[in-house]
């Protein structure tokens, strides 16, 4: 049976239901709290059976709301979505949440099988919520709806109104379409998704696009580049690492890189013999979040030709324990020549993050960097799931970081930089520590073991306790701007409302994927 927000009458949901059975097609068409509608190119006699209809249920089109009704020939649903009270500036957000409800809405009726979006006031929004709305994670049900995939589907055919601006409507798609990659490659099971097989995902589905080398590298490779880190976590496992390179040159084969990102890919994490607890562990198949966004953000700058060259490198393992595995206390040497005491073995991400690290900049010279990871709880417990936690010197990267985030709606917030954190991560044996002597400032003191790793180890040398706020606010023109966003907290949502999807969110592919348009 249908349902809509903003029925009064059951009675009246019932009639509509029996009414429309065997109807096709659906409308999504955007409403004004003065009952305005965004669409007026619709025929005169549609939108005033659709205003009239509206007014006599007493919908009031509030921002987000939901009202469905039938058009005159009873062949076609109507959801009615509201835009709130303003017509003249609306907000993305509003837009992106009520073209999703609207989906989500007719999506409840089996019968229907295309959804046709009116004009709305920012069109970009309305393709990126027409498109996550109608995700849907299938790969492993036996019994699938028509028009169902093996893993990423939707058996909707979603078009657009020929009044909404095409070009932004289907950059909007693009930009969605890539987020619903990543929350396919995060939620697959590990026993799916080995380092391997993402490894052969990603030559797959990146290789043949335009202006794109995808190198897939292995453990003996890893040995020549002497990323003791990496070779150190994945140790336990019998799956080989795998370490993926991707190189987009949408401006020059011979300019500079104008920006890196490094994607943390652990493919799944126990917690090796710092063993987590079973609590939650399920989650762990998401722990490759970091490179599941950084390659499905390739993907989409790839799709948009965007004029900039882009490197992208993934280091992917498993952490886990058996008679091979890493113990606490064991030291290894980083491909930066930094040894490191490793006080935790579920203090694996920043490990291999940083071999990583100095390999993208040692080769590539990235004017930019930017690594993602599900890296620290302690950012779940600062921040939870709405915000990614942002650590960046740079003031300037950390202004375009915070101008994606206003676009896409994906809520950033910037995290301290202090001397103090390097102290804490001393060992009595080795250069490093891999976590925080004290137990405290568990996000921070990960990001300052990563930013050991960014400059030249000769030059990065802590200052003395006490210091003030050392690169907090400074550009160093040394080394390339570097931000570390720690996504542990909005890897997954617990939310389904509009355009979020319960589990694995994606997050915050459309923000990369708005900060390299920005760069370009």
């Amino acid at each position: 049976m249908l349902r809509a927000l903003s029925f009064h009458s059951t009675k009246l949901a019932r009639s509509l239901s029996s009414q429309s059975a065997g109807i096709k097609d659906g409308i999504v068409v955007g409403m004004y709290a003065s009952h305005k509608l965004s669409d007026p190119q619709l025929p005169s006699s549609l939108q005033s059976k659709i205003v009239s209809e509206a007014q006599a249920m007493g919908y009031k089109a509030a921002a987000g709301s939901v009202q469905l009704v039938l058009s005159s020939d009873l062949k076609q649903h109507i959801a009615v979505v509201g835009l709130g009270t303003s017509d003249t500036a609306i907000d993305s957000e509003v837009v992106r949440m009520a073209v999703a409800n609207g989906i989500k809405q007719l999506k409840k009726s089996n019968t229907i099988s295309k959804i046709h979006v009116c004009q709305m006031p920012c069109a970009h929004a309305a393709g990126e919520a027409a498109t996550l709305a109608s995700y849907a994670f299938t790969g492993f049900k036996t019994e699938k709806k028509q028009g169902e995939g093996e893993e990423l589907s939707s058996a909707l055919a979603i078009e657009s109104s020929e009044s909404n601006d095409a070009a932004k409507w289907e950059a909007g798609r693009t930009y969605a379409e890539a987020q619903n990659y990543a929350r396919a490659l995060m939620a697959t099971p590990a026993n799916y998704m080995t380092p391997t097989i993402f490894a052969e995902r990603v030559h797959s589905d990146l290789g043949a696009l335009p202006n794109v080398t995808v190198n897939v590298y292995d453990e003996q490779w890893a040995r020549d580049q002497r990323m003791g880190g990496l070779l150190a976590v994945s140790r336990g496992s019998d799956e080989p690492l795998q370490f993926v390179e991707i190189i987009y040159r949408g401006l020059s084969n011979e300019g500079p890189v104008d920006l890196a990102l490094v994607g943390k890919g652990i493919t799944f994490d126990t917690g090796g013999y710092s063993l987590k607890l079973g609590k939650n562990m399920d989650l762990m198949k998401g722990d490759m979040g970091g490179g599941a966004t950084v390659v499905a953000a390739m993907r989409a700058i790839a799709q948009l030709r965007l004029p900039v060259n882009i490197v992208a490198t993934v280091p992917l393992c498993e952490n886990m324990v058996s008679g091979r595995a890493t113990k606490v206390s064991d030291v290894y040497t980083s491909r930066a020549g930094l040894t490191v005491e490793v006080m935790n073995t579920d203090a694996e991400g920043r490990v291999v993050l940083a071999d990583a690290l100095h390999y993208t900049v040692d080769v590539h010279c990235p004017r930019t960097v930017v690594d993602v990871a599900t890296l620290t709880g302690a950012m779940v417990v600062a921040l939870g799931e709405v915000y990614t936690g942002v650590f960046t010197p740079s003031p300037e990267l950390w202004r375009r970081i915070q101008q994606a985030s206003e676009v896409t709606d994906e809520p950033v917030w910037r995290m301290p930089l202090h001397d103090r954190w390097d102290a804490m991560l001393k060992s009595e044996i080795a250069d490093l520590s891999n976590i925080g002597c004290k137990g405290e400032a568990g996000a921070c003191t990960a990001a300052a073991f990563l930013r050991r790793f960014v400059k030249d180890p000769a030059t990065a040398t802590p200052a003395p306790t006490g210091a003030a706020m050392r690169d907090q606010n400074n550009d160093d023109e040394s080394s390339p701007r570097w931000a570390h966003l720690d996504i542990a907290g909005p890897m997954e949502s617990s939310s389904s409302d509009g355009y979020h999807h319960q589990g694995m969110s994606g997050r915050p592919t459309r923000l990369l994927i708005e900060l390299a348009k920005q760069l370009a």
